[in-house]
């Protein structure tokens, strides 16, 4: 039986001399990448670091060790970097040798990704300046690097190495030395000043002397200063792969400003800090998994999530306060200021916080707060706190609001719509079950329940501000109360009844049949407002004004008339005067500023 024979491809001499040209061009492709020769590259490298960092760059010799490899080691000799115009005189980097074994394939396309490296001689000056412009960053103005991922270093030498730290938007500079080798690992050990007081920088890290791959790397940093002392103990990823890593961090300062210094988060001036926390970092997202300690005397516990989407930071974050005090959130400079101010224009009920969120930046969240005590100086009516807070592009609200008072609650919301040139204020608070006794603070004078509306819409960047320039309706009604007998005769205009009242039984009370407090905020010229019922009728509140015509939410002591309006039996209505005791001008609520 005869077997076929399988048909053979004919190829045309042209395609055999064609196909054979394109193996052997590939082939000295191949063999002259592991051969490539690298000093060629002096000028151009020259020519690019100049442009990278807007300074003359002289590379003394650049070479290969090794005449055949496709990870060769590239030796640099001599490099020195000028400091660019705006960072002052003298040089940025110098570098006596450097050498690093990389890909030949990842150095000509651009990404190079050292496996190891040497380097001998270093010293590098440092420099940021107020408004962020550093001399390691690069030109200014480039777009940002994308992430190329986690490095793949297994081996770090530095020997002899010195740097110095001029950063004016951290506020510390510093001179020390860096280090690291095959049995202690990387060292770094500085001195000089964080915020015009003395300090100590100290890093250490695990010795990188044999591939680890994705293997945690062990780290240690600390920066101790009479202003602030910070720690972190952690790991990473990888080796020095800080865009992957888990951290245990301390501080103890005089202020949240201090630490933001370091960390750059956007916090604020307020009283001593005492927090730790554990932190993980993922490529540009940040994982509070746990954040507990006080601020003052406040003690808080927190955790939070913060992301980069989209060019925006999300927060969503929640925080539970055993007891919690609002002037810790002020430092001893911004408590002076405001002690300052109320000794120059007097106390005021409504707050003098500010509200404008337009240099906010690209940043959504929410944020769920519960505050189990509330601690104010003098002591006052709240007693608890708790809430929602969302930002959502300049806009924050308060939601499902919710303040404890001594009796009775506070309930709402409120709105900041920072999205306009002037910030637009609005909320809705309701008062349910308080007691005037507590509220007024003088149950000598009166008693009794009470509730409230406070539902008012105005343009301001504090506030008072927002407040004395809005429209609205402000009312408080209290009934089946009581007040002081001869202050009763003093506001029914009857001076003969209350000189009597006082030479007789001064403490003597006399039933409240209704009373209300009440004013319509019409922006600039707040307008009285009469309630009346089948019970009272009350004449008018007025509120008078930090300037003529216009309201700040301070109350004068006005004149209530009270009047029954039922008939009984057939015969006239009978009219009775007594004193509803307004707010008192002096008296500011504790926790107001």
């Amino acid at each position: 039986m005869a077997i076929a024979k399988s048909p053979r491809i004919s190829l045309s001499r042209k395609t055999r001399i064609a196909l054979a040209a394109a193996a052997i061009l590939l082939l000295t492709l191949f063999v002259g990448a592991a051969a490539f020769p690298i000093g060629m590259f002096k000028g151009m490298a020259e020519r690019h670091l100049s442009a990278e960092f807007e300074a003359p760059v002289t590379i003394g010799a650049l070479s290969r060790t090794s005449a055949f490899s496709f990870t060769p080691e590239i030796v640099v000799q001599d490099l020195r970097i000028v400091q660019p115009a705006w960072a002052g005189k003298g040089d940025f980097l110098k570098v006596t040798r450097a050498s690093a074994r990389l890909s030949i394939f990842d150095l000509l396309a651009g990404d190079p990704d050292p496996q190891w490296i040497s380097v001998t001689g270093l010293d590098i000056a440092l420099v940021r300046d107020a408004k962020g412009n550093s001399n390691w960053a690069g030109r200014s103005g480039k777009p940002p690097r994308a992430d190329s991922g986690a490095p793949s270093l297994s081996h770090l030498l530095i020997d002899e190495g010195r740097f110095t730290l001029r950063d004016a938007t951290r506020r510390l500079d510093i001179t020390g030395t860096v280090t690291a080798d095959d049995i202690q690992g990387l060292a770094i050990d500085a001195v000089g000043s964080f915020d015009g007081t003395p300090a100590r920088l100290k890093a250490r890290g695990k010795a990188l002397a044999a591939p680890s791959g994705n293997g945690p790397w062990p780290f240690s940093a600390s920066l101790t200063s009479d202003a602030l002392d910070v720690s972190a103990t952690g790991t990473t990823a990888g080796p020095l792969n800080f865009r992957d890593m888990t951290v245990k961090m301390t501080a103890r300062g005089t202020s949240l400003k201090k630490l933001d210094y370091v960390i750059e988060a956007g916090l604020f001036g307020t009283q001593d800090i005492d927090l730790s926390g554990s932190v993980r970092h993922i490529g540009e997202d940040w994982f509070i998994d746990r954040l507990g300690g006080t601020i003052g005397r406040s003690r808080i516990s927190a955790k939070a999530t913060v992301l980069k989407r989209d060019g925006r930071t999300k927060i969503d974050a929640t925080i539970e306060a055993p007891q919690f005090d609002f002037d810790d959130l002020a430092d001893d400079a911004g408590l002076a200021a405001a002690r300052a101010k109320e000794a120059r224009i007097g106390k005021r009920v409504i707050p003098d916080t500010r509200i404008d969120l337009s240099r906010m930046g690209p940043t959504d969240g929410i944020i769920r707060f519960s505050i189990v005590q509330l601690l104010v100086e003098g002591g006052s009516a709240f007693r608890s706190l708790k809430g929602d807070l969302t930002l959502d592009h300049r806009i924050l609200k308060l939601d499902n609001a919710v303040a404890k008072l001594d009796a009775g609650r506070m309930t709402g919301w409120v709105k900041v719509d920072s999205t306009k040139t002037t910030p637009i204020l609005s909320t809705e608070l309701r008062v349910e079950g308080a007691l005037l006794e507590t509220l007024v603070g003088q149950p000598e004078m009166i008693r009794g329940p009470v509730q409230g509306l406070v539902r008012i819409t105005g343009r301001g960047t504090t506030i008072r501000q927002a407040f004395g320039n809005g429209s609205g309706k402000i009312a408080f009604t209290a009934s089946r109360g009581s007040m002081n007998r001869a202050a009763a005769f003093v506001l029914g205009q009857d001076l003969g009844g209350a000189i009597g009242q006082k030479l007789g039984d001064d403490d003597a009370m006399t039933p409240l049949t209704c009373a209300i407090l009440a004013f319509d905020a019409k922006k600039r010229d707040p307008s009285p407002l009469a309630f009346s019922d089948r019970d009272c009728r009350v004449a008018r509140q007025r509120t008078r004004a930090d300037q003529p015509g216009r309201g700040d939410g301070r109350a004068d002591s006005g004149r209530c008339v009270e009047r029954q309006t039922r008939p009984e039996a057939g015969r006239p209505a009978a009219y009775r005067r007594h004193l509803l005791k307004s707010l008192d001008q002096r008296r500011q609520p504790a926790g107001a500023g």
